[in-house]
Parts: structure tokens; sequence; C-alpha cells
């Protein structure tokens, strides 16, 4: 063996960005005898350059919020008790505005044996909603609401506004998934409750603890 030529590197050649050969060297024996040694890789290129690896300066940095919630209700528990016999209903509205009052109680009837009274308002584009028995289903557009109650579980008041949501229970369990916040506060066998613009806390059977519309949680049974 007398001598080496022809050494290549990486990148060293310009027209073939797509080649696999990572490096190749002309080994001579004699003089008029040569062998080419060549590396090769199934990786192209391309992945070698530390211009493929390099951080963009415009990296995206648009807030990402997502809240769910899953809960056990100790108050939807004892609401069975309205709501065991309610009759199967479902309605859709495109928009939709109401408000009223209502007091009520010891009536045999569904959502009226809880001693209870208070008052609401609500407004919003696109709702869907059915209920049966102890079962309901709910979703919402954009939306604003507020209210207050009064009853043998507890006192309450607290306005809402929504960009969207959809919800579901079964008796006590309920599953939420919306984007949104709160302003009130609770108190009741729930435990008490204090929100402003979705950030807050609760203390209870749920304890708590929400920030602009996200919440960590943890049910105590």
């Amino acid at each position: 063996m007398s001598g080496n030529r022809n050494i290549s590197y990486p990148g060293h050649d310009d027209n073939d960005e797509e080649s696999d050969i990572l490096y190749t060297k002309q080994l001579w024996r004699g003089k008029k005898h040569s062998v080419d040694l060549k590396i090769s890789s199934d990786v192209n290129k391309k992945l070698l350059k530390k211009e493929t690896w390099k951080i963009k300066g415009n990296t995206t940095k648009k807030p990402n919020v997502k809240a769910t919630s899953a809960h056990v209700d100790i108050v939807d528990t004892i609401n069975i008790i309205d709501t065991y016999d309610r009759p199967p209903h479902a309605h859709a509205k495109k928009i939709y505005a109401q408000a009223g009052k209502y007091a009520h109680g010891l009536e045999d009837k569904p959502g009226k044996r809880i001693p209870k009274a208070g008052v609401y308002a609500a407004a919003g584009v696109g709702r869907a909603c059915a209920e049966y028995s102890v079962f309901e289903a709910e979703a919402k557009g954009p939306n604003a609401s507020a209210g207050a109650e009064v009853s043998v579980v507890g006192v309450g008041a607290m306005a809402r506004a929504e960009i969207a949501s959809a919800s579901a229970k079964a008796g006590p369990v309920g599953v939420k998934l919306g984007l949104g916040v709160d302003t009130g506060a609770s108190a009741g066998l729930g435990g008490v409750e204090a929100k402003f613009l979705g950030t807050g806390f609760s203390v209870g059977p749920k304890t708590s603890v929400s920030l602009v519309g996200s919440e960590v949680s943890c049910s105590v049974m």
C-alpha cells in the first residue's frame, strides 16, 4: 500500500444532497491498482448537517388552554331525591335568553321535593339539552349566565361566561369539558367555594384550586 487519494467527507459533494455515503477513501495497492473504501448509512446526509437541527427563533408561544373536570358531588347525591322520576325531555335552541325566579319544596313532583328558592338569568348562542331520571347531557356555544339560590343543602351565587362547553351527569357523577370563567361563592353540604374570573378554591368533599378556568382537585369520599 503506497499512499491515499480522493478522500471525501459528509456534505462534501453539494450535488449529491440525497446520497447515503458518509465517507469514502481510495486506497492504492502498488502503482496501478486501487480499492475504494466507502462507509454508508440509511440516514440521509441532511440529518447530519447542523443546519437541520437549528432551533428557529420564531417559535410559536400561543397559550393552549384545556379545562376538563370529572367529579362526584355529595349535593347531587342528595338531589337524586328530586330527579329519580323525572320524565324524558329534550330541546335545542339556536339563540336563547331567559330569566326568572322560583320558590318551591316539599311537593311530590320531580325537582320540587327539596325546599329551595332563587333567581337566574342566562343568554347564549346554541344550546342542546336532554334529561331523563337522574341522567342529563348538555352542550352550549358562547354563553353567559348568573344565578343565586338558597336551599336546605346550602346557599350560593355564581356568574359564568363560557366560550363553549359540553357536560353529562348520572346522578352524583358528572363530567364537563369546556372553556370559561366563573365568579361567585357558595357554602353548604358540598363545602365552601369562592372564585373570581375562573381563579379561586373550594374546600370540602371536593378540594380544588382553580386558575383561569383550569382546575386541580382531590375528591374525598
